[in-house]
């Protein structure tokens, strides 16, 4: 049961990041790479414009 939980856990914050970096208008390919990126964090920051 723990197992699922944490399985779940890990796709929402990887949903999560997704849908923050679409809503900063990043494209597909960006997002991926936003997500590779700050993988540790549940969404992203808004200074990730900068680094692209």
């Amino acid at each position: 049961m723990l197992i699922l939980y944490i399985n779940f856990c890990r796709f929402a914050n990887k949903s999560a990041r997704f849908m923050a970096a679409y809503k900063l208008g990043l494209s597909g390919s960006q997002a991926v790479w936003a997500n590779k990126k700050y993988h540790g964090h549940r969404v992203l920051s808004e200074h990730i414009l900068n680094e692209l």
